[in-house]
């Protein structure tokens, strides 16, 4: 009976919010990959010199009908998990094995950036270019260098998308089944991260990062999903130690989970002092850590896979596909008003409408209504 009345109650959450966030759907999606290689993306040097090379893999999701259209574009980054799917390495907890990059000859990797196609298919469906990255071996790097691992990992994609919509080469040449030329509004960007891909992301979109981006480039929202809190010794939202992270002038949209058992999660504390944009927080009661990744949760039986939530979390835990419809709705209602200028999501954003059988506190900063 209890199994009974779960599914009821997931299929409940899709009944309320899905059709209205996906009223204006009319794009059908198709569905890219592309692999530069393992090995091929010389992550910037860490602090004792030694260098490490990453992996330049994504999977697309996009509207098909490209013609006649120029997009904006959504990339994302995903945690910091294993790499590969060694069961016995995992029975044994050999982290260096689990870790490895590129994975043993033999060993599969985790595709960990195949864990958010749920977002990328519902974000494609409403006029949007949607890349999540593989960042398996940034891992090379901790701390702020993962950081800057992440960031110019991000960086890099960027590029290469800004070089194969303007004029169809790039890297990127031939390496996609139809032609982006002008189809991909690399001034038009979102940013989603989750985990360590968002302490990663706030860092490369930070005022002080801005500098990086490449030349045509240009964010307009960002969310970190349930990110890795920045170091910071002190309560003090001005510490310099968060300066690398700190975004004024870009509207942000932060999710956490009363479960998570990863993260703290909270940006809001140190953004709000002084964000110029809009600034949102979303409090998800009974959301854990791990399954905002497809991959990461036990519904995959995938290695490593498995629930985050402390077992002294007194709040109701969400399902799977529960806490991915939250997920879904607030991402698309954020990226919907701010890359597409579509407000009708905003009741959502705000707090004014609270379409879930989930409590849901809105935290929001300056100019929130916008």
């Amino acid at each position: 009976m209890k199994k009974i009345l779960t599914a009821a109650a997931a299929l409940l959450l899709t009944v309320i919010w899905l059709p209205s966030a996906t009223a204006s759907t009319v794009h059908r999606v198709g569905i890219a990959t592309y692999s530069l290689g393992d090995s091929v993306f010389e992550l910037p040097p860490g602090s004792d010199g030694t260098s490490a090379k990453g992996e330049l893999t994504a999977v697309v999701h996009y509207p098909k009908d490209l013609a006649g259209h120029r997009y904006p574009v959504v990339l994302i980054s995903h945690g910091l998990w294993i790499s590969c799917a060694d069961r016995q390495a995992w029975k044994d907890q050999d982290w260096e094995k689990l870790d490895a990059w590129p994975c043993a000859a033999g060993t599969p990797e985790i595709p960990n950036y195949r864990g958010y196609d749920y977002l990328g298919t519902t974000l494609a469906a409403q006029g949007m270019i949607v890349v999540s990255i593989s960042a398996n071996g940034s891992k090379a790097r901790m701390g702020q260098e993962q950081d800057q691992a992440r960031a110019a990992l991000i960086g890099q994609h960027l590029k290469m998308w800004q070089q194969l919509s303007s004029t169809g080469g790039g890297p990127l040449a031939g390496k996609l089944p139809v032609s982006f030329k002008g189809r991909a509004d690399l001034t038009n960007v979102g940013l989603m991260g989750h985990s360590r891909g968002g302490r990663g992301t706030l860092f490369y979109a930070a005022d002080q990062n801005q500098q990086n981006w490449p030349a045509g480039v240009r964010i307009k929202a960002v969310i970190p999903l349930a990110p890795a809190e920045p170091f910071s010794p002190d309560e003090d939202p001005d510490n310099p130690e968060l300066d690398a992270y700190r975004i004024t002038n870009i509207p942000v949209g932060g999710i956490i989970g009363s479960c998570d058992g990863a993260v703290r999660g909270r940006v809001y504390d140190y953004l709000q002092a002084h964000n110029r944009q809009p600034l949102y927080e979303w409090h998800v009661r009974g959301a854990n850590h791990n399954f905002f990744n497809t991959q990461w949760s036990p519904g995959s039986g995938q290695v490593g896979a498995e629930d985050d939530s402390p077992a002294d979390c007194g709040d109701q835990r969400l399902t799977e596909p529960q806490q991915r419809s939250v997920a879904t709705a607030y991402t698309s209602a954020f990226f919907k008003r701010y890359l597409l200028n579509d407000r009708s999501g905003m009741p959502l954003l705000t707090g004014a409408v609270r379409p879930f059988a989930v409590d849901v506190k809105v935290d929001q900063g300056v100019g929130s209504r916008r």
